[in-house]
């Protein structure tokens, strides 16, 4: 159920790039930096779980609780910080 759930959402995850793209030539380094991001979390992620199981000798419950923890961290931060998705105003029309 969840690789079903999350293979469901890669499409909507891997098209925001397109959708917030000041220009087409921005897409591919929006989603890098987006790939970068979602690969840097799996080794933090990885990393810590492994030394809360280390130091509570095998216990899931402390990983479990923060990575619940972020999950609704993450809703909140969608639901109330961010308005609308847009296209992000390219940096040339910035400066006068």
């Amino acid at each position: 159920m969840a690789y079903g759930s999350l293979a469901f959402t890669a499409a909507s995850i891997w098209s925001l790039p397109g959708d917030v793209a000041p220009t087409p030539a921005h897409v591919a380094s929006i989603g890098g930096i987006q790939n970068f991001a979602a690969n840097l979390a799996g080794i933090v992620t990885t990393s810590f779980t492994g030394l809360m199981l280390t130091i509570t000798s095998g216990s899931f419950v402390i990983p479990l609780i923060v990575a619940g923890g972020f999950c609704i961290l993450g809703a909140i931060v969608y639901l109330f910080v961010i308005e609308d998705i847009k296209p992000l105003t390219p940096r040339d029309s910035l400066n006068p």
